[in-house]
């Protein structure tokens, strides 16, 4: 793993500081200026909703015209409400999934920068991979640490000496 000089550690901490909140900021006003398109896109299905319903009681002289009327725009106004909802399910997950991307990067730059001191530990190079990974071979090798050091300190009992 590539590390950063104990001096640049800190420079690039402030550096992920100071450049992800911009990009964050960017990413909710992407998704708010999505969330507006598809709040406008619902104004404009009730607005022509009322509008198809207002022309059908005007131009229909009996029931069954009207009947025949309202279904056709309560249909157009079911098929624009399952549309509006799955665009607003894939906009989610896609900026969701660009704020999981920059909340890493920034967590990536503060756990280089925390973490640095406990990489210094003899065999604990953190292995390329997730913080889990790196955790688990830090701990591993803690234990791997304990157990030998537990090994060596058991004398057999003929070399221990009685003093007199």
């Amino acid at each position: 793993m590539n590390r950063l000089p104990d001096a640049a550690a800190p420079l690039e901490i402030c550096r992920a500081e100071l450049a992800e909140p911009i990009r964050l900021t960017e990413l909710a006003e992407d998704w708010r200026r999505d969330l507006n398109a598809l709040e406008s896109r619902s104004i404009r299905r009730d607005r022509d909703a009322v509008r198809r319903i207002e022309a059908a009681l005007a131009q229909s002289g009996d029931l069954y015209a009207f009947t025949s009327a309202l279904q056709c725009a309560m249909q157009a106004y079911a098929n624009e409400t399952l549309s509006i909802w799955g665009d607003a399910a894939l906009n989610t997950a896609q900026h969701q999934a660009r704020l999981i991307d920059e909340l890493t990067q920034l967590s990536g730059a503060w756990r280089v920068f925390c973490f640095a001191p406990l990489q210094k530990l003899p065999g604990a190079d953190a292995p390329p991979g997730t913080f889990s990974a790196w955790l688990r071979a830090c701990q591993d090798e803690m234990l791997s640490v304990v157990r030998s050091s537990a090994a060596q300190s058991r004398v057999p009992a003929s070399t221990v000496t009685t003093g007199g």
